[in-house]
């Protein structure tokens, strides 16, 4: 692969949310700027989930500490699972489409629980000045 760099140079990962002990309720991640990049994909990462169910979805902002909304399905490439104990211990990612320059992940706590271990990223790529 003479000539090519490597992905390492290529990319910028993020983190929305950090991870915790144990989370046990709705969970808002932090914004993550996309200017420089063209590109974007949320990454969730869930270890050990006990019960009760966490939806995922991806939000979009022109401004990082207002106006969020959940990016439309058509904005998206793939889509979020929500996660239960049959499939924990996994790993999902969804590419972002839009042209919005903030992203954050949110996972929805819908039935009580005591816990759930997961984290959140957004992968930048196809950096504007490499």
């Amino acid at each position: 692969m003479a000539g090519q760099r490597d992905l390492n140079n290529d990319i910028k990962v993020v983190t929305t949310i950090e991870p915790a002990a144990s989370i046990t309720a709705t969970t808002t991640g932090a914004a993550v700027d996309t200017a420089g990049y063209r590109s974007a994909v949320a990454v969730i990462h869930c270890g050990v989930h006990t019960d009760g169910t966490f939806t995922p979805t991806l939000e979009e902002s022109d401004a990082s500490g207002s106006g969020y909304t959940t990016v439309a399905a058509a904005d998206l490439s793939g889509s979020f699972t929500a996660i239960t104990s049959a499939n924990d211990q996994s790993i999902q990612k969804v590419g972002y489409l839009g042209s919005k320059r903030y992203l954050r992940v949110v996972m929805t706590e819908t039935v009580a629980t005591t816990g759930a271990f997961f984290t959140a990223s957004i992968v930048l790529g196809n950096p504007i000045s490499a």
